[in-house]
C-alpha cells in the first residue's frame, strides 16, 4: 500500500508535465481515469463471491486470493491513472480548473478505488470475524460486534490512508505554497523557498505527529494496572522517554503498534485493542520491545537520510546515462522533434530515479525492520524490565556477554506470528517496507545463542547509515564547489 500510494501521488503531481505524452484525448483520458474505481469495484465484488463460494466449502483459497490480488489491483488502478495523466486531459482541463485540480482529480480517484476495495471485502471481514469468536471465546479475549460496512470503510481509511498520505502530502503542499508566494513576489526565489517549505512540513510532521495523531484516531489513554507498569519498565530499562501509552480502538480488527515522535517530551507509543487483548503478555512485550527498538536505533532521523541519500544515489547513478542517451538522440533527430526529445528524456530519467531509489529505500527499510525485531531479542534476553536488574544501560545498549534466549527470539516471532494470524495475512504474503512475516521469523530463529553485542544486522544498518549520509555529502559538495 505504502509503495502504490507514493507512485500514486508522484503520478498526480507530474500530470502537468505528463499531458500529451500518449495520443489519448482528454475524454478517453477520463475515461480511462474513472475506469480504475470502476475497475476495483467488479474486481472486489467478484473475488468477495467468490471467496465466500469456497468459505461454505470449508477453503481459504478465495480469501487468500481476495487479499492477494487487492495489492496488484491497486496496480491496475496506478496504471490507469498514469495513462489519463499522459492524455490530454491535463492540457484540456488547465484553463478551467489548473494542473492543480486534475492533480486532486487524478489522486481522488486513485482514492476512490482504494474506499471501493475496503467496501467490496467489508463481507468477507465480518464472515471471517465470525468464524474467529470460538477461538476468542476459548482466549477469554473481549468480543467486539462487526462494525457496519461505512464504520469499516472509514476505519480502515483511517487506519491505511491517512497515517501514509499525511506525511506525504504535508511537506508537499508546504513547498508548493511558498514556491507560489515567492513566484508571486521575488521569483528569484522561487527554488530556495520550495526547498525551505519541503524541510518547514518536514520539521512540522516530527513535532505535530505524537499530538495529532490522538484526536485523529480517537485513542485512549492505556489504563494503570500490570500490563501497563510492564510496558513503562521496559521502556525505562531501554532508557527510552515515553510520555504516553495509547490505546488505538479499532473494534478488534487490526493488530499493530507504532512508535510516534522523535522529541522524548511528546514521544508516545500506540497499541491496538486487537493486539492488546489477544496477544499473551511476553508477546505484547516483544511488540513494545520492538517499538522502542525504532527509537534506540535512531531509525527516524535516519529513515530521513537514507531517504534522501537512496534518491541521491539514485539520481547521480541514472543522470550521466540519462545524458548520454539525450544527447545521442537529439544528435540525430530534427529540430522539431527537440522539445519532445527532451520532454520524454526527462520524465524517463525522473522515473527511473523514482524507480531505484524504491527498491534502494526499500531494502533499507526491511533492514531497519530487521534491526527493530533484533534489538527487541536483545532486551528481551537481558532479562527483568527494570534497568538494575538487567544488562541493558541507560542508552538502551546491552552489556556485553548477554546471548539472544530462545525465549525471546520465541516472543517476538510468535508475536509476528499472531499479528499475521489476527490481520488474516498470509506469513509468506511479503511487504516492500517490512518483508514477510516469514521472512522475519526465520531470521529471528538463526539468533539463538547470539551474542548481543555482536548482533550482524546492527553492523550492516550502521554502515548503510553512513553511506547515506556520505553520498548526501559529495552530493552537497559537489553542488558547492563545483569541479
Amino acid at each position: 500500500m505504502q509503495l502504490i500510494l507514493i507512485v500514486q501521488v508522484s503520478i498526480a503531481l507530474l500530470a502537468g508535465e505528463l499531458t500529451g505524452l500518449l495520443p489519448i484525448g482528454p475524454w478517453a483520458g477520463l475515461l480511462i481515469a474513472i475506469a480504475g474505481p470502476m475497475l476495483a469495484l467488479v474486481h472486489g465484488l467478484v473475488l468477495s463471491w467468490n471467496a465466500h463460494r469456497l468459505m461454505d466449502r470449508a477453503s481459504r483459497a478465495g480469501v487468500e486470493a481476495l487479499f492477494r490480488s487487492n495489492g496488484w489491483m491497486g496496480w491496475v488502478v496506478t496504471s490507469t491513472m498514469a495513462l489519463a495523466a499522459c492524455s490530454d486531459l491535463a492540457r484540456a482541463a488547465e484553463p478551467t480548473i489548473g494542473f492543480i485540480g486534475v492533480s486532486v482529480l487524478l489522486m481522488g480517484l486513485a482514492i476512490t478505488a482504494t474506499l471501493t476495495t475496503y467496501a467490496t471485502t467489508w463481507s468477507v471481514e465480518k464472515r471471517l470475524r465470525e468464524s474467529s469468536l470460538m477461538r476468542a471465546l476459548d482466549g477469554m479475549a473481549p468480543l467486539h460486534p462487526m462494525p457496519s460496512r461505512g464504520a469499516f470503510v472509514l476505519m480502515q481509511a483511517r487506519a491505511g490512508l491517512v497515517p501514509m498520505l499525511v506525511p506525504l502530502l504535508v511537506p508537499i503542499v508546504m513547498s508548493e505554497a511558498l514556491r507560489a508566494l515567492a513566484l508571486r513576489f521575488d521569483p528569484d526565489l522561487a527554488e530556495p523557498a520550495r526547498f525551505t517549505g519541503a524541510l518547514a512540513g518536514t520539521v512540522l510532521l516530527f513535532v505535530m505527529v505524537p499530538l495529532l495523531v490522538p484526536p485523529l484516531l480517537g485513542l485512549r489513554r492505556l489504563a494503570p494496572g500490570p500490563m501497563r507498569d510492564d510496558l513503562e519498565e521496559l521502556a525505562k530499562g531501554a532508557g527510552v522517554g515515553v510520555r504516553e501509552i495509547w490505546v488505538w480502538p479499532t473494534e478488534g480488527l487490526i493488530a499493530n503498534a507504532a512508535v510516534m515522535g522523535a522529541i522524548p517530551g511528546l514521544r508516545c507509543v500506540m497499541l491496538s485493542d486487537c493486539l492488546l487483548e489477544c496477544m499473551p503478555r511476553e508477546q505484547v512485550r516483544a511488540v513494545m520491545a520492538h517499538e522502542l527498538g525504532h527509537v534506540v536505533r535512531r531509525h527516524l532521523p535516519w529513515m530521513l537520510v537514507v531517504i534522501i541519500g537512496c534518491w541521491t544515489l539514485a539520481g547521480a547513478m541514472v543522470t550521466p546515462i540519462a545524458q548520454f542517451i539525450y544527447e545521442r538522440a537529439v544528435s540525430e533527430s530534427s529540430e522539431a522533434s527537440v522539445a519532445g526529445i527532451t520532454q520524454a528524456a526527462a520524465l524517463a530519467r525522473d522515473a527511473c530515479v523514482l524507480g531505484l531509489g524504491l527498491v534502494a529505500f526499500g531494502f533499507a527499510s526491511r533492514r531497519f525492520e530487521r534491526q527493530a525485531d533484533t534489538y527487541a531479542v536483545q532486551l528481551l534476553s537481558a532479562g527483568a524490565p527494570t534497568q538494575s536488574e538487567t544488562g541493558v544501560v541507560a542508552t538502551g545498549v546491552v552489556a556485553t556477554g548477554v546471548v539472544a534466549t530462545g525465549a525471546a527470539v520465541d516472543a517476538m516471532a510468535g508475536a509476528l506470528g499472531t499479528v499475521a494470524l489476527l490481520n488474516n495475512v498470509a506469513p509468506t504474503r511479503s511487504s516492500w517496507r517490512h518483508g514477510s512475516i516469514a521472512w522475519r521469523q526465520d531470521y529471528l530463529r538463526t539468533l539463538t545463542g547470539s551474542d548481543c553485542d555482536a548482533m550482524s544486522i546492527d553492523r550492516l544498518v550502521v554502515a548503510m547509515r553512513w553511506i547515506a549520509a556520505a553520498v548526501i555529502g559529495v552530493e552537497l559538495a559537489r553542488g558547492f564547489f563545483p569541479l
